[in-house]
């Protein structure tokens, strides 16, 4: 379950950051530079998301090349992003009607790498929400999200740092919410 226990989700970020640094590194760095040109940025970023999930719960390794290979998401990830993205960024404006839907929405990006067509996922975050009705967990763990995004807005070197690690945390509150265990890595020993 989402809890107020984000020391241990942000030690089990940062080990799976740690394990899988460089695909997180270079998958950060091709979304970095994909946004630079603007019309891949999102796709490249969700395409990462997605690759992050996928292995935050089977323990394989992530793939950096996930990041353009993915061709079915782009629309998706630009819906996602027009339809989330603006309503939070005007919200934000004001401060806090862009808290509240960043809260109401932070399992919309997860839900839609899971398949769900952008709109459910928006509708699903919201039930989800409604169900728990525990705003102080939701609050700061979008708080770290909100912290991070900003400490990565200094510097093109930091942003490829903090990129992965809010995904990774994103992909863990989403899985201790609905309680996906992180399958065991599988050592093959000769």
């Amino acid at each position: 379950m989402l809890d107020t226990h984000i020391d241990r989700r942000f030690k089990r970020t940062w080990e799976f950051f740690l394990a899988n640094a460089a695909g997180l590194l270079l998958g950060s760095l091709v979304v970095l530079v994909g946004s630079l040109f603007i019309i891949p940025g999102p796709w490249f970023a969700f395409n990462l998301l997605q690759e992050t999930l996928e292995c935050v719960r089977t323990g394989r390794p992530v793939r950096w090349q996930a990041a353009y290979e993915r061709r079915g998401n782009f629309l998706k990830s630009w819906g996602l992003a027009l339809v989330m993205g603006i309503p939070i960024a005007i919200g934000y404006a004001l401060i806090v009607p862009g808290l509240l839907l960043s809260i109401i929405w932070l399992h919309a990006p997860m839900l839609a790498a899971e398949g769900r067509p952008v709109i459910a996922a928006l509708s699903e975050s919201f039930r989800t929400f409604q169900r728990r009705q525990d705003w102080a967990a939701y609050f700061l763990n979008v708080l770290l999200l909100v912290v991070l995004s900003a400490v990565a807005g200094l510097a093109f070197p930091i942003a490829i740092l903090m990129l992965p690690l809010g995904l990774a945390y994103l992909a863990f509150c989403h899985t201790d919410e609905t309680g996906q265990e992180m399958l065991p890595r599988r050592e093959v020993v000769v």
